[in-house]
């Protein structure tokens, strides 16, 4: 009895160290976070001064509720990336989730939950057609996706004739103002979804083989790791994020939207890769698209704030992802 009471001991020491070494991923000092903390406290402070509104609860409470579905979409590219291939079709995705979402419970009368269940199943799907016919064809996932992000939005458009579908039931739309712990239930749902990504990234073997494939193709298929495999499973969790995202963007906006999340995907690149992703694969960290999502919603939100023109917003968002890819270029380069 006293050696199993220390068998177990050892073993609940063991199981805690994980669990600490998993959560030190999230808070550990490192570079690559304290080089985004800065600015991000910078900004605060910059904007602080300039709007006197900035730092109240309601408007950071809007921060965080609006940066919701892109911290689903980049951590769903964050994994696509650092497995060296790309999703540019997310924003279509999400449009048409909501679509397909909000008429299968107007049009045909579906319980809310299954239609929600079944608008994740689209992105999924949406995602694994994207990695098949890239592996099976050999094509660049980047013409694949650029392909689909055309194909999803036109299927969107078709089925909603171009409109917005109304008249939701209110179990959907409450999502929106549902609170746990005095936190939006929106806010709740990446906070949950993306450490989950985290985790498979950083403590899976499939997290494992998702460096190997992005970091040396050649030496992973030596190493026996499942390219092909690999490359569809990363492209199909892309897809379940952009689920999500359609899915908490429904409930925000109170209707089915195909033209929802036009711009999404350049927001989506420069938090990825602002977070520390490389463009060239097999580096990454889902913590630093969490500070590349708050950079950029930031950003988003000082700019509205101050009345800059909405012309203006996206010359900004350009200039932020150009300075982001030219560091990422010298930094491999420097590597190499």
């Amino acid at each position: 009895m006293r050696l199993l009471g220390k068998y177990g001991a050892k073993q609940e020491v063991q199981k805690n160290r994980q669990i600490w070494d998993y959560l030190a991923i999230w808070v550990r000092p490192n570079w690559e976070t304290l080089r985004l903390l800065v600015p991000v406290a910078i900004l605060w402070v910059a904007l602080a001064f300039l709007s006197p509104s900035f730092l109240t609860v309601t408007n950071v409470t809007n921060i965080f509720v609006n940066a919701a579905p892109l911290a689903l979409a980049a951590a769903g590219l964050t994994v696509v990336m650092i497995a060296g291939d790309l999703d540019l079709s997310v924003g279509s995705a999400m449009a048409l989730v909501s679509t397909a979402c909000a008429l299968l419970m107007v049009q045909y009368d579906v319980f809310w939950v299954l239609a929600l269940l079944i608008g994740l199943l689209i992105g999924v799907a949406t995602g694994t057609v994207n990695g098949l016919l890239s592996t099976t064809f050999n094509i660049p996932s980047f013409i694949v996706t650029l392909a689909m992000m055309s194909t999803l939005r036109g299927i969107a458009l078709v089925l909603s004739n171009g409109q917005a579908v109304t008249g939701l039931p209110s179990s959907v739309t409450s999502i929106a103002t549902t609170t746990m712990f005095g936190l939006s239930a929106i806010i709740w749902i990446p906070a949950v979804v993306i450490p989950t990504l985290g985790f498979i990234l950083s403590r899976t073997s499939l997290g494992l083989n998702i460096y190997a494939v992005g970091g040396n193709r050649e030496a992973a298929k030596i190493a026996g790791v499942p390219i092909r495999r690999t490359r569809v499973i990363v492209l199909s969790i892309s897809g379940a994020m952009a689920g999500f995202a359609g899915i908490i963007s429904t409930a925000r906006l109170g209707v089915g939207s195909p033209i929802i999340a036009q711009d999404l995907i350049l927001d989506a690149i420069a938090a990825v890769v602002i977070g520390g992703t490389s463009l060239f694969g097999g580096v990454g960290r889902m913590s630093g698209t969490v500070l590349g999502v708050i950079l950029i919603a930031t950003i988003r939100n000082g700019l509205v704030l101050m009345n800059v023109s909405a012309f203006y917003q996206s010359v900004v968002i350009g200039l932020v992802i150009l300075a982001a890819t030219s560091l990422d270029s010298v930094g491999s380069k420097r590597d190499d």
